[in-house]
């Protein structure tokens, strides 16, 4: 199956691209919140749910996610924490902190030792991220980087931050010159000359910024511009000293939070860019708190499956459906929608017709859960409540359906829908999980 392009930090094209070939979904005329046959749901896979997470000082040698508290929030007068939760698996420090690689200690970088595997040092490290994988060693692509490196030589290889955070080794620059991928460019860059190698910083106005002119794929983009840590031939790894490796992507207003009042955690991914624009973890939104958005574009998964079984690129999945909500907070605003990929004509017929025939199992209602999405103008004002998305079976399919005085249309013939809005000085707004 071949991936279409997509577009990102660019919403409305991105929404309508990203997901084309993902999953399954609706083709209906009808309206916001009507229905066109039977609400009974799907069998449960099992019905024992596991109780919620632990998240109280939650670490990887006592759960099974680093959990940090950003801040506190409040709704309708109940006070909810803060959190950013990072599955152990995605966890740096606790997949490589315990191995022994040696470090040189440089002017500008350090040199690990460390065979090709993304290192970890304490300290500079911690808001890089694991990514987990047959082949790629922890770094965030899907090629095998031994052999990468040892066909094409020394190369820069990009790698994952944690929930909340941007990559660090690039920053969106608008020249005015209306190209997208020209407005991604690197902050560092590694250049390898024979023996020796140098890091070089850039900052607009340089005239030798270099600009992303890559393809699609990891290995032009590297060639090309050289985004990440510098990976030799010798399986060494050279890391920046002194300068961000992820950036914040909130601010301390926390304007906008995600709050979870089901009963399971929920997946969110996003795309990668620059990058192959798969998959990769973002937050995960845990029972009983509130949490920011990661940067980028984002696809939220299923309540209660593990980040590892949503965050990859796979449309071989079980079931017929995967990520049925796209985007969530920014520090400047809202925006929520049914996905396309789960709500597309042609593959919603194809998992139907498997469905019905018994080869593929239906997707229980534990998984699935509606949004609301609630604003505040003023800090003491009263609390809107904008509209709600969900999806409802059909006796034979899950239909995406809204409600609400705000919705704007996504696609009137699949009566999909997205919430959305910019948030000033002392505005906020709530996105609420709630079970089906």
């Amino acid at each position: 199956m071949t991936r279409p392009p997509t577009y990102p930090f660019d919403h409305a094209r991105a929404g309508a691209l990203a997901l084309l070939v993902v999953l399954t979904g609706c083709s209906s005329s009808e309206g916001p919140g009507t229905s066109s046959g039977s609400t009974t749901p799907p069998p449960s896979n099992g019905g024992n749910e596991p109780p919620p997470p632990v998240v109280e000082g939650a670490t990887c040698d006592n759960g099974e996610f680093e959990v940090r508290l950003i801040g506190t929030t409040e709704l309708d007068g109940e006070t909810y924490k803060v959190v950013t939760a990072t599955p152990c698996e995605y966890v740096l420090s606790h997949i490589q902190g315990k191995k022994n690689f040696p470090i040189e200690e440089h002017e500008t970088f350090y040199v690990a030792d460390s065979h090709f595997e993304i290192p970890y040092i304490p300290g500079v490290m911690d808001d890089v991220a694991y990514t987990p994988g047959e082949k790629n060693k922890g770094w965030a692509t899907g090629m095998d980087v031994e052999a990468e490196v040892k066909k094409l030589g020394a190369l820069p290889v990009l790698y994952h931050v944690i929930p909340g955070y941007e990559y660090g080794y690039f920053t969106e620059y608008d020249d005015d010159l209306g190209d997208i991928f020209g407005a991604f460019r690197p902050t560092w860059r590694f250049v390898k000359n024979g023996g020796d190698v140098n890091l070089l910083f850039f900052s607009p106005p340089d005239t030798e910024w270099p600009r992303h002119r890559g393809g699609w794929n990891p290995r032009e983009i590297n060639q090309e511009i050289g985004f990440g840590f510098l990976v030799d031939t010798d399986g060494k790894v050279y890391v920046p000293k002194g300068v961000p490796l992820g950036r914040r992507g909130w601010d301390d207003e926390l304007r906008c939070v995600v709050i979870n009042k089901a009963k399971q955690p929920v997946p969110v991914t996003r795309t990668q860019f620059p990058g192959d624009e798969s998959y990769y973890m973002a937050e995960t939104l845990m029972p009983g708190y509130a949490s920011i958005s990661s940067p980028g574009h984002l696809y939220w998964g299923h309540k209660g499956k593990r980040m590892i079984d949503v965050a990859k690129w796979d449309d071989t999945l079980p079931g017929n459906f995967d990520k049925p909500f796209i985007w969530g907070c920014s520090p400047d605003g809202y925006n929520v929608g049914h996905a396309e990929g789960f709500t597309w004509p042609e593959l919603r017929e194809k998992k139907r017709d498997e469905y019905l025939a018994g080869l593929i199992d239906a997707i229980p209602k534990e998984n699935l859960y509606r949004i609301k999405v609630y604003r505040k103008d003023e800090p003491n004002g009263a609390t809107e409540l904008l509209g709600e998305l969900f999806y409802e079976w059909d006796g034979d399919e899950w239909l995406p359906r809204a409600t609400g005085e705000k919705l704007i249309t996504i696609d009137e013939a699949r009566s999909t829908y997205r919430i959305s809005g910019h948030l000033g000085e002392g505005q906020r707004a709530f996105i609420v999980i709630e079970d089906l």
